[in-house]
């Protein structure tokens, strides 16, 4: 019995695979909308019914792919010193960028009437939520903006920056852009546009 359980799993998983790389390809091939059921069943060679089981619609076929990536990327935040080193978490991001940019591309270009760059987005801040947390804590001061607001705004400047980076025809490397939009962050608009 164990057996046929281990070999239903692999099935499972290979068929949520072959699905979520048929949406990420399709989406960047037609945009989210043409996509259809039919599609996806036919690029991931799987039936319909099997699409239906694993994940019901294209939402939340689309909400798997962008929470599995999301997941991936928290995951390589907490297993990487991000915080002390250069470029800090931006660099992971746009690393991340390099290596997965169908995925990333996706998001940023707000495929699916944008949810799944505000759930990416929403992602970032948790993230960034508590990295404002802790400098509050290790600088003993009170935010001088709303927090909220204030990880907002971070949020989508990181995704700006992400799609930046996706979109430009040379971008830099990934810790040298982070430095930048983290020098902006810190050191304002005026900096950038070389006022003293």
């Amino acid at each position: 019995m164990e057996l046929d359980q281990t070999a239903e799993d692999k099935r499972v998983k290979r068929s949520k695979a072959a699905l979520r790389a048929a949406m990420v390809g399709l989406v960047l091939e037609q945009g989210y909308d043409a996509v259809s059921v039919d599609a996806l069943a036919e690029r991931a060679d799987v039936t319909r019914a099997t699409f239906y089981t694993h994940f019901g619609t294209k939402a939340n076929l689309l909400t798997d792919v962008v929470d599995e990536f999301a997941g991936n990327v928290a995951a390589a935040f907490e297993a990487s010193d991000a915080i002390g080193s250069d470029g800090g978490r931006l660099r992971v991001l746009l690393e991340y960028a390099g290596k997965w940019p169908d995925v990333l591309t996706i998001i940023v270009r707000g495929e699916g009437d944008g949810a799944p760059l505000r759930r990416f987005t929403a992602r970032i801040a948790e993230v960034l939520v508590e990295d404002f947390d802790d400098q509050l804590l290790e600088l003993g001061t009170s935010p001088q903006a709303d927090r909220s607001l204030v990880v907002a705004m971070w949020a989508s400047a990181l995704a700006g920056a992400v799609r930046w980076y996706l979109e430009a025809d040379e971008p830099s490397e990934p810790v040298m852009t982070a430095n930048d939009v983290n020098a902006i962050a810190e050191l304002g608009w005026a900096w950038a546009a070389g006022r003293p």
